[in-house]
């Protein structure tokens, strides 16, 4: 008997040394092995999410600091994001957060039960229901409130629910945006927000949260210029997230991006997005109160264009139609005036984006300046006369016969059919714009020396301004054989000479060579934002002397006694112009022609001597010349430089 005792003594000593080494083994593993994983995860639980305080987008200011955007207070009405999608409850809680949910589920329920006097089962059903109704009474309430459509906050939880989707694609598991509240109506004045505060407690996952919006003082002034902001994409977002995950200082979180926000999508909003746009803020603290990290918002810098935007109003006025005027400092390259029209309100642009997109008669949305090429006519002229000189094709005295066309009636025609310009020198063929004179100088310089000078003053480069620009068209040879699939003609060469045959180029192009040709031969691209001044390319052409004096001489006498002298003379300005009309294809929308005409120009600089200005402008579909058409309008430009005393 004494022996079994034994035996049963050491077995149960046995089994308690082993569980004892197993819990022993077991407290080490935790302990000591993974004793920094568990506690990380332990303090991760009893951190609170993080809370981003929102940057100010910096504004876009003009000459003498007047403002052209920006930013202003608002508010913005955000939804769970378990609202907006619907799914569990617990989608995007920390496990402390799960636990704190269910507690207080099961608290509401026992109330109803109690209160109701149901069975707990029923309890949980009606808890279900309402809550179920109260998520449908959320959509309904904030669409009141705000006066937002149904439809426009189902496309924004839309937009929200794709790119948290992409994301969790980009990382291959949930994701933080996951427990956020995200805005479904921005831009909610105060009155507006207090009116939802007030009602918050009729709804779920609702709140009411500061934010920005983009405000724009001057209306229509240069909003093509300006340009337009947006909601990051779901792909810009994942990028940023990406790079600020694989970051390690505080700067490179921050500096991304976050739901809802707005980035620059044209214009300087786009060009210049990372000096406007600014750092968010960061705060991380423990659920006891105890701060981790407080990281303050940093606000986004301004930006400084060149322009002038009194007279860039004045000459809205002034173009009055479809077309687009460009005035440049001379002495700087600073651009002055960038107008654009057809313009509209950037203020009134998300309401009107339908309307706006759908006008394909007119375009407005079109930037004109820079971003919409046209064939340059005449106005080439003085580039090709200076191309033939200074390459020693022509001289000063060399002639051509002009009868009115270059061999024969029916082909290679002047604009002067009545007897032509007869013989006549480089002179007098850019004084009278004398098609004939530049067939044959064409001819003789061919298409490719014609493209290197084109190419010389920008025409076949982006203008250089930092918006989304369009480069010229400059056909060669090679571009014929390839894109035409023909070979080259001597016709290609002569029409090219007068500005047409393919060549396409923006007016901001043409205002430019007008201000090389004025600064004798040196080249600049066009300064428009300050803070892109180190980007501004210089270089010196190798121009003859003696031709740039005998073009300039010759668009003196454009003026004086040339095609513009019945329309845009007067003593009180002694000035160098050219211009210029070009054949141009029909807008057809639908197959219908909705506009016809030629591409009018005039284009120049002031004042003569020592100029100041550079200028260009175009109408679109002109039933008139250049000269009559735009010359009055290019006179006008003077008379409002003058003005504002950028002209003596």
């Amino acid at each position: 008997m004494k022996q079994v005792y034994e035996r049963r003594l050491k077995a149960l000593l046995i089994l308690v040394a082993a569980v004892v080494v197993l819990v022993m083994g077991r407290l080490v593993q935790l302990q000591l092995l993974r004793g920094a994983e568990y506690r990380t995860q332990a303090e991760e639980m009893l951190i609170c999410r993080p809370e981003y305080f929102p940057t100010v987008r910096g504004r876009i200011l003009v000459r003498k600091g007047r403002p052209l955007a920006v930013d202003e207070p608002c508010f913005e009405l955000c939804l769970d994001y378990r609202m907006l999608s619907g799914g569990s409850p617990e989608s995007g809680q920390t496990a402390y957060d799960r636990r704190a949910q269910r507690r207080w589920e099961r608290r509401q329920v026992r109330r109803i039960a109690r209160v109701g006097q149901v069975p707990i089962e029923n309890a949980r059903e009606l808890f279900d229901q309402r809550r179920q109704e109260k998520w449908k009474r959320t959509w309904a309430l904030a669409a009141e409130l705000t006066g937002a459509t149904a439809n426009e906050m189902f496309q924004a939880a839309e937009r929200i629910l794709s790119r948290v989707e992409a994301l969790r694609r980009a990382r291959g598991g949930a994701v933080e945006e996951e427990g956020w509240s995200h805005a479904v109506v921005s831009r909610l004045d105060e009155a507006t927000a207090v009116k939802v505060r007030s009602r918050l407690d009729e709804m779920i996952g609702a709140s009411v949260r500061p934010s920005h919006r983009r405000r724009y003082p001057r209306g229509h002034d240069a909003c093509h210029v300006i340009g337009r902001v947006g909601q990051v994409t779901a792909a810009q977002y994942a990028e940023a997230r990406r790079r600020a995950d694989a970051g390690d200082d505080v700067e490179a979180r921050l500096s991304g991006y976050l739901h809802g926000d707005v980035t620059g999508r044209t214009g300087v909003e786009k060009a210049c997005e990372d000096i406007l746009r600014g750092r968010y803020g960061r705060l991380r603290r423990r659920r006891i109160g105890e701060t981790i990290e407080q990281t303050p918002p940093r606000f986004g810098k301004d930006v400084h264009l060149t322009l002038d935007v009194e007279l860039q109003r004045a000459l809205v006025s002034v173009l009055g139609r479809a077309g687009a005027i460009v005035v440049i400092d001379v002495p700087t390259g600073e651009v002055l005036a960038m107008v654009s029209l057809p313009t509209y309100d950037l203020n009134s642009y998300r309401r009107q984006f339908r309307q706006l997109n759908a006008d394909r008669d007119d375009l407005p949305l079109w930037d004109r300046t820079v971003a919409v090429r046209y064939p340059p006519g005449s106005t080439v002229k003085p580039i090709v006369a200076l191309a033939g000189l200074t390459t020693g094709r022509i001289s000063a005295g060399s002639e051509f016969i002009c009868r009115g066309y270059l061999h024969q009636p029916g082909a290679f025609r002047c604009w002067s059919r009545k007897g032509g310009h007869g013989s006549i020198a480089v002179l007098g063929a850019i004084e009278h714009s004398c098609n004939v004179f530049f067939y044959n100088l064409g001819q003789r310089l061919g298409l490719d020396r014609l493209g290197e000078w084109m190419g010389m003053f920008g025409y076949a480069d982006v203008p250089g301004t930092g918006l989304a620009e369009r480069a010229g068209l400059v056909p060669n040879e090679d571009w014929i054989r390839r894109k035409q699939r023909r070979a080259p003609v001597p016709g290609d060469a002569r029409f090219m000479a007068i500005g047409q045959a393919g060549i396409e180029v923006t007016v901001m192009h043409v205002a430019n060579a007008m201000a090389t040709i004025a600064r004798d031969g040196e080249f600049r691209t066009p300064l428009l934002v300050r803070e892109l001044a180190p980007a501004q390319r210089r270089r010196k052409l190798k121009i003859d002397p003696a031709a740039l004096e005998l073009v300039q001489r010759g668009m003196h006498r454009v003026v004086e006694s040339g095609t513009a002298r019945n329309y845009a003379r007067d003593p009180a300005f002694d000035y160098c112009a050219k211009t210029g009309t070009a054949q141009t294809a029909p807008r057809r929308v639908d197959g219908r022609i909705v506009r016809s005409g030629d591409t009018a120009w005039y284009v120049g600089f002031a004042p003569y001597r020592n100029p100041r200005i550079a200028f260009a402008v175009m109408v679109e579909y002109a039933q008139k010349g250049g000269g009559r058409l735009c010359g009055p309008k290019g006179l006008e430009v003077l008379r409002r430089c003058r003005a504002f005393g950028y002209l003596d």
